[in-house]
């Protein structure tokens, strides 16, 4: 449960070997490979990315864009599809012989056509629904249109002015002699009219009508509008059975999503060997190829080489400055401890001369996460929720990793549920009580203060234990015994009183106190170039005493965050308890605040558990010792 240790290796292979070579290395999967330098010998030449990279790029694009449409038509069916053929089951081999089985062109060609019809289709049905919108607002006119323009002495206009604009156009209408107005109809701004005047007039009407902002509107439809609205509907029915029909022939193809899955995987690994060349060097005849291994797969290594390159080859293999933030990082932790990487990795993965914190991490994030939620109801629902989940869901790797992650901390909430005698808050009072959150405050306080104290003294602990694993001895005591001596007396001292320690004891404590401030101050910046710079630096590092007053006040949240979700499950039990007092309509209505309230108690909870525990680890024990900042090591396969 460590930092895997890695070899660095360079490897002189012929030309000729280079697919073969690469084929068989994604195959062995762990291999991280670096840009080959040309110190030794600056005539090295590039090697070119094959010119089929641009098909296969577009080959693969194809290929995800249909699983990403047919996931758009069918979402759920298709993630059903994509979930129960998991290609991550498959061998390398296998999905290299299936992925060569299958040609996809048909079906992409079959697909794009639907995509095509259907977004032409719904365009249509876009502007078929502005259309209707527009005729429906004059479907009081019964008459054809084309007997509207058939008037030989007479003209006849529609069209929309501003409702503000109506009553004042009708007012200068009055002014014409043979002109008559009629509303269609209106909405909340404008109004729809119809205008009839003689030809005679015209001229000087559609100057009037301008006026007053009139916007003509001319149908090109034969008949009347209530037909051209049928027409309209009909036509948008048959838009949509031809989209079904369209739909149910591209849902025919959900089958191939696993074939298509399969391709995917493929095309992605053979773009991955195709693109990794950029990374080598080459005479004419031999390529240069650079990058790391695990130190414990050194010996299958060589095999694999050896067994390709029938022996023509040189290896170097050699161990590794374990300062250089090159080295790449990759992460070992087995059982319960794996569960909490994803939590070390969110911050930031260790540097390679550190050490992987996840091990003690997960110990602390398990005890604080449950003393945060301290329910045992809210566990046990936690408990069977993750792993009902876990029996009949069929997830990915990593979904169901974080399933057994909570499943994992439900068991440390239903115990500090246990201890505080909690059961969807007061509502059920458990005999094995031990801390009662309504009256203990004091207790669970200094229980509070005594987990954070000893999270503080582990995080000076690690940060001690890298420095002398890195070989500096004097930098572990001027940093971390200096440190512990100068917390552990003021500690004492301010709790002296109640422990009632004799004056001998005190005066020995503010010695050691004095002594850890004065080396602080000493060493504190023992890099400083000028004597003045050193005092300043250590005086400001032994101005960090404060933010351990912080840290320590943080770690408060652990009983802030357990009360509160108390005290808010025991505000709901007393809503309901009300309710139910009043009758049957109060028993169900009793049920149903007691559900969602409870409900939402555990989401908030479990989610402010998550958060702080978190924050906990991120901010007052990982700035203790870790660094971080290194670099994933990139396996060989997508």
């Amino acid at each position: 449960m460590a930092i895997v240790k890695m070899k660095k290796f360079k490897l002189f292979a012929l030309e000729k070997d280079r697919k073969p070579l690469l084929k068989e290395l994604q195959k062995f999967d762990y291999v991280h490979f670096i840009k080959t330098s040309n110190e030794e010998n600056e005539d090295l030449k590039e090697v070119q990315i094959p010119e089929n990279i641009n098909l296969l790029k577009e080959k693969s694009q194809k290929v995800k864009w249909m699983i990403n449409y047919l996931l758009k038509l069918f979402p759920k069916e298709a993630k059903e599809e994509i979930s129960n053929n998991l290609t991550e089951h498959l061998l390398f081999v296998q999905i290299e012989q299936q992925a060569d089985k299958y040609d996809f062109n048909k079906d992409y060609e079959t697909l794009d056509r639907i995509s095509k019809e259907i977004e032409t289709n719904k365009e249509e049905i876009i502007n078929l629904e502005i259309r209707k919108k527009e005729i429906d607002s004059w479907r009081n006119i019964k008459e054809p249109i084309e007997n509207l323009k058939a008037f030989k002495t007479a003209k006849i206009l529609l069209g929309t002015v501003p409702k503000r604009s109506f009553e004042i156009l009708k007012d200068s209408i009055r002014n014409f002699d043979k002109t008559y107005v009629e509303e269609i109809s209106q909405d909340s701004t404008m109004v729809n009219l119809m205008v009839l005047g003689s030809k005679l007039e015209e001229k000087e009407l559609r100057n009037q009508l301008k006026i007053h902002s009139f916007t003509e509107l001319n149908f090109d439809f034969k008949g009347t509008f209530e037909e051209e609205f049928e027409k309209i509907k009909l036509r948008e029915e048959e838009i949509k059975k031809a989209n079904n029909k369209l739909k149910n022939t591209a849902e025919k193809l959900l089958k191939i999503l696993s074939k298509l899955e399969v391709q995917d995987n493929y095309l992605d690994n053979l773009l991955l060997r195709e693109n990794i060349v950029s990374n080598f060097k080459k005479t004419d005849t031999v390529d240069i190829v650079e990058g790391y291994i695990p130190a414990d797969m050194e010996y299958e290594f060589k095999k694999l080489i050896t067994r390709i390159s029938s022996r023509n080859n040189y290896l170097e293999i050699s161990d590794v400055d374990k300062d250089n933030p090159e080295v790449p990082i990759l992460l070992k932790n087995s059982g319960v401890t794996g569960l909490f990487e994803s939590i070390t990795q969110m911050y930031a993965l260790p540097k390679y001369n550190e050490i992987d914190p996840t091990p003690i991490l997960s110990i602390f994030y398990w005890v604080f996460f449950g003393m945060m939620v301290a329910d045992f109801a809210y566990g046990l629902i936690l408990c069977l929720a993750s792993g009902i989940a876990l029996m009949v869901g069929n997830f990915n790797e990593t979904t169901r990793k974080f399933l057994k992650f909570f499943f994992a901390l439900s068991f440390s909430t239903m115990i500090w549920g246990l201890l505080y005698g909690s059961a969807f808050g007061d509502l059920i009072k458990l005999p094995t009580q031990v801390l009662d959150s309504s009256k203990d405050f004091m207790s669970i306080l200094i229980l509070s203060i005594i987990f954070g104290a000893a999270h503080l003294i582990m995080g000076l602990a690690i940060k001690a234990y890298v420095l002398i694993k890195n070989g500096h001895f004097m930098d572990a005591v001027y940093d971390v015994f200096l440190w512990y001596l100068t917390l552990a007396s003021l500690i004492l001292l301010i709790l002296a009183g109640r422990f009632e320690f004799s004056e001998f004891t005190k005066n020995i404590l503010i010695v050691c106190a004095v002594v850890g401030m004065l080396g602080i101050v000493a060493f504190g910046a023992r890099d400083a170039e000028t004597l003045m710079g050193r005092i300043g630096g250590g005086i400001y590092s032994l101005y960090g005493v404060t933010s351990y007053i912080g840290d320590f006040v943080s770690y408060l949240r652990l009983m802030a965050l357990g009360l509160a979700g108390g005290f808010i499950a025991g505000a709901i039990n007393i809503i309901v308890r009300m309710l139910v007092s009043g009758g049957i309509f109060g028993i169900i209505l009793g049920i149903v605040i007691f559900a969602f309230g409870q409900v939402f108690n555990i989401f908030l909870s479990v989610l402010s558990a998550y958060v702080h525990t978190s924050r906990l680890m991120y901010v007052e024990f990982f700035s203790k010792f870790y660094e971080g900042g290194g670099k994933a090591f990139k396996k060989f396969r997508v």
